[in-house]
C-alpha cells in the first residue's frame, strides 16, 4: 500500500481549513461561554463571550491548518483519530441538563446543548473531509477502472425521519422546551448533512458517486467524501447472492446489485489487483 508520507505535501485544502476553524470556534466558544455562565453573567456577556472565542478558535483552527501540511491526511488516516473528534462534544451533552436549570433559557440552549452537538455534527464532516485528504494522497495515480454507483439509503425513508425530527424540534420550541427543541434540531441537521455528505440524497451538488479500483485498494467516492479500503485488509473477494463482499474482519464492504449493476466486472477487477498486489509484496526483498 502507498504510504501517505512518500506523497508530495501539499497545504491542506480549504474546505479542511475553513470545517478545523468551525470545529475549534465552536468548541472554545462552548468552553468559553461555560464557564462564564457559572459566573451569573448576563446574557448580552454570554453572547459576546461565545462570539469571541468563537472567533479565536477559528483562527486557531486556520494557523493550524497552515502550519502543518499534513494534519488532514494524518488525521484522515486513522478511524481512532476521527472518533476523537467527537469526544469534546459528550461532556457537554451529558452535564447540559444538569447545569440548565440555572441559566437561563437562552444560555442552556446556545450554550450547553447547541455548542456539544454542533461540535458532534462539524467534527463529523471534519473527519470526512480529512478522510477524503487522505484517500487523494494514497491514490494519487489514475484509477485502473471505474464504475458508477448508488450508494444506500435515502429515499422516502431518509426523508420522513428527518421531517419527523424537525417537527419533534418545533413541537418543543412551542412548548417553551428550548433546550430538547435545539436537541431536536441539531440531531435533524446532522441526519441531513451525512445523509447528502454520504450521498444518500441524489443532489446537484458535489461529484458523482461511484466506486473506484486503484493499484493499492478501492475507493467510495461521495458526492463529498471519499473511503479508502487498502487490498492487503481483504482476505477475501465473493459474490453471494446478488452482492458484493469483500471480507476485511468487522468492516465488511458490502455492494448490491442495486448500487453496482456490473458486479462480475468489478469482482473480476478486483481480484487481479489483488493479485497483482500479493505478487509485488512478495518480490520486495
Amino acid at each position: 500500500m502507498s504510504d501517505a508520507s512518500k506523497q508530495p505535501a501539499d497545504s491542506s485544502s480549504r474546505g479542511f481549513r475553513t470545517v478545523l476553524g468551525l470545529y475549534l470556534g465552536v468548541l472554545v466558544a462552548g468552553v468559553a461561554a461555560s464557564v462564564a455562565a457559572t459566573q451569573s453573567v448576563s446574557e448580552a456577556v454570554l453572547v459576546a463571550v461565545f462570539a469571541g472565542g468563537l472567533a479565536t478558535g477559528a483562527i486557531l483552527g486556520v494557523v493550524a491548518a497552515r502550519l502543518d501540511d499534513d494534519l488532514a491526511i494524518r488525521l484522515g488516516r486513522s478511524r481512532r483519530r476521527r472518533a476523537l473528534l467527537y469526544l469534546p462534544g459528550i461532556p457537554g451533552l451529558l452535564g447540559a441538563a444538569a447545569v440548565a436549570t440555572s441559566w437561563s433559557p437562552i444560555a442552556s440552549t446556545f450554550v450547553a446543548t447547541g455548542s456539544s452537538l454542533s461540535v458532534l455534527v462539524v467534527g463529523y464532516v471534519l473527519g470526512g473531509i480529512a478522510r477524503s485528504e487522505y484517500v487523494e494522497a494514497v491514490t494519487a495515480g489514475e484509477p485502473t477502472a471505474t464504475w458508477s454507483w448508488t450508494p444506500p439509503g435515502g429515499g422516502k425513508v431518509d426523508t420522513f425521519v428527518a421531517l419527523a425530527w424537525l417537527f419533534i424540534a418545533f413541537a418543543n420550541a412551542v412548548g417553551g422546551n428550548w433546550a430538547a427543541a435545539v436537541v431536536w434540531l441539531l440531531i435533524a441537521v446532522g441526519w441531513i448533512v451525512a445523509g447528502a455528505i454520504e450521498g444518500r440524497w441524489q443532489t446537484r451538488w458535489g461529484t458523482h458517486p461511484e466506486i473506484r479500483v486503484h493499484d493499492d485498494g478501492l475507493v467510495k467516492r461521495r458526492p463529498f467524501t471519499k473511503t479508502f479500503v487498502p487490498w492487503d485488509e481483504v482476505s477475501h473477494v465473493r459474490l453471494h447472492e446478488d452482492e458484493l463482499v469483500l471480507d476485511r474482519g468487522l468492516f465488511d464492504v458490502r455492494l448490491e446489485r442495486s448500487e453496482l449493476a456490473e458486479l462480475e466486472a468489478a469482482r473480476e477487477t478486483i481480484e487481479r489487483c489483488i493479485e497483482t498486489a500479493g505478487a509485488d509484496a512478495r518480490s520486495v526483498p
